[in-house]
């Protein structure tokens, strides 16, 4: 049956205020009827049903700064709605259970051994969170769909994970690149909410970028950023094309040692310096036609294109200005992630918390 008009406006006022208190944790009453705009009664009619139901709780919380009682919160309670997220790489799988608000409420890993399907690590990982609402992983490579098309650092070429996922869990999955992944995550938890179309690059055994407007991830926005040819006619790559920025680069060498080769560069190794030049200088040209097609007014360096990034900033930015138009780039920012590592996990948690929280209001 339909929702009338009344019920439809009342799940969407739920669904707003639970992602308001998912994304910017406890607040009181009065913050909650500033940001969503709804009037004091309303939000606490809609805090009360939520209340009912578990997904929210009031506690004390922040003092008020006068003699009075301390004001109270309301909150999110993270059992109540769970996602399981995961996330592949060559040498190991990733788990979290992550509950609403945001909260890692169980986390493992199982490492890989060349020839290991990273399909049973997901089973035997995911095997005890049937409860949770959505069920993400988040691959390195080219995905759309569920579909892996490419991937450097696992070697696969069209599978089809989530079908795997699906006959090996008995569960539905969602398949991200890691890419966006980790943009979806610091959009979400991280510190770059501001941005409205966020490019996060992901440096492993291969290279991929991943595009996501307001921290929503977009059909066509997983990008082989590895196979846009810098240098015609360069050096053979290993998907058959010739001067791809992963072997123009050499980015497997560079995914072993950049650590090495960033040290040898700042003690004067100028073998070392002119690589990082190159490199730094090779990746602005492909950005270049990245930020052309995109238009993003953000680029996060993850992984490993972190520390080149940092080692090689002024080659990057000055390639990137030579490949792009002016008004393109006036409005660019380029830095590195605050989460880290964790950037990948948490946004295919917040992937799933996306559709999650609409639905089950």
């Amino acid at each position: 049956m339909a929702r009338t008009g009344t019920e439809e406006l009342r799940r969407r006022n739920r669904a707003a205020l639970l992602d308001q208190l998912h994304r910017h944790g406890p607040q009181t009453r009065a913050e909650l009827t500033e940001a969503l705009g709804l009037n004091r009664s309303t939000i606490a009619t809609l805090a009360v049903d939520l209340s009912e139901s578990g997904h929210l709780q009031e506690t004390t919380g922040r003092p008020t700064g006068s003699a009075g009682r301390p004001s109270t919160l309301v909150e999110c309670v993270p059992e109540a709605v769970t996602v399981a997220a995961v996330e592949v790489r060559a040498d190991r799988v990733r788990f979290g259970l992550v509950g609403l608000g945001g909260e890692v409420l169980e986390r493992s890993e199982v490492v890989l051994v060349e020839g290991d399907d990273p399909v049973e690590a997901v089973k035997k990982l995911t095997g005890e969170a049937a409860a949770a609402v959505d069920a993400v992983a988040a691959v390195p490579g080219l995905v759309d769909s569920g579909i892996v098309a490419h991937s450097t650092e696992l070697g696969w070429a069209g599978r089809d994970f989530a079908a795997d996922l699906v006959r090996a869990t008995g569960r539905e999955w969602q398949v991200v690149d890691t890419a966006t992944a980790a943009a979806v995550g610091e959009w979400s938890r991280g510190d770059a909410h501001e941005a409205t179309r966020l490019l996060y690059l992901h440096g492993g055994r291969g290279l991929t970028a991943g595009l996501v407007v307001e921290g929503r991830a977009q059909r066509g926005g997983s990008i082989q950023l590895g196979h846009i040819v810098v240098e015609p006619g360069g050096r053979e790559c290993a998907c058959g094309l010739r001067g791809c920025l992963e072997a123009e680069m050499e980015a497997f060498g560079y995914a072993e040692d950049i650590e090495h080769a960033t040290a040898a560069a700042s003690m004067g190794d100028a073998t070392a310096r002119d690589g990082l030049r190159r490199s730094g200088e090779d990746l602005g040209r492909a950005l270049g036609a990245v930020v052309t097609a995109t238009g993003p007014d953000e680029i996060l360096f993850g992984g490993w294109l972190r520390e080149l990034y940092l080692s090689a900033a002024a080659p990057v930015r000055s390639a990137i200005a030579e490949t792009t138009l002016p008004h393109l780039r006036s409005r660019l920012r380029l830095r590195t992630p605050v989460l880290g590592d964790e950037g990948a996990l948490m946004g295919a948690a917040e992937t799933g918390f996306a559709a999650a929280l609409d639905q089950m209001c």
